[in-house]
């Protein structure tokens, strides 16, 4: 994917970050043409009127509805504000990372997760013991299905075993999980307010066949609680 599949007039989501942190809130911007293949004009007032104070370092997060089913999502630098009321031109430093519709229809239930890094060996056993160790990330979901969840959030999640990890979580008492995952979403432009970090972990379960027909149950059960 290019910065060509950008559609004229289309509505941009821009923050500032650093070190992979945003540092100022979200703006839109709207897409007005190509200056070349790897720089863009935007017409954003808050970039335009804050362009002089942009902070040192910092990159710009870009993000844009790529298709009906997908996001697209790249880093940037504000290269030059141009005499136009408004319009700055910002040069792509990164590639495309696209957002693929999910596998599973997820519903957004809110359930307090912990998340710890594993070791790639680890994910096929075929019983799981709660590791020793403080977790990586500590949120809430914002949800959950038989094949993964969602977490947004504001911390940052960093593991010398990413992309594999064992996610703990409980509907219940008599609901409680913990589930090798894998990440196969890191996203910084998050699709609400709640925080600046989404990450999407999807369940593995060589050896576990039965917990995702006992998860998908529980869900079920806590969608019918909430009738």
């Amino acid at each position: 994917m290019n910065l060509g599949y950008i559609a004229k007039g289309a509505k941009l989501i821009i923050f500032e970050e650093m070190q992979q942190r945003a540092v100022s809130d979200e703006y839109e911007a709207t897409f007005r043409y190509l200056e070349n293949d790897k720089n863009l004009v935007v017409q954003s007032s808050w970039l335009y009127d804050n362009y002089d104070r942009l902070n040192l370092g910092a990159k710009l997060n870009i993000s844009f509805e790529a298709s009906p089913a997908a996001m697209g999502s790249f880093t940037g630098v504000a290269k030059e504000k141009l005499r136009a009321n408004g319009l700055v031109m910002i040069e792509q430093i990164s590639v495309i990372e696209e957002k693929s519709r999910r596998k599973y229809d997820r519903d957004e239930l809110r359930v307090h997760v912990k998340v710890y890094g594993i070791p790639e060996a680890k994910v096929s056993s075929p019983v799981f013991e709660k590791p020793l160790a403080a977790p990586d990330l500590t949120d809430t979901s914002f949800d959950v299905s038989s094949g993964g969840l969602c977490i947004i959030t504001n911390t940052l999640l960093s593991s010398k075993h990413d992309p594999f990890y064992l996610v703990e979580f409980a509907f219940s008492d008599k609901d409680s999980f913990l589930l090798p995952s894998r990440i196969v979403r890191k996203s910084n432009y998050p699709r609400t307010k709640i925080g600046r970090y989404d990450y999407g972990f999807q369940f593995i379960y060589d050896n576990l066949p039965e917990e995702k027909s006992r998860l998908t149950r529980a869900i079920l059960n806590k969608k019918l609680q909430h009738r």
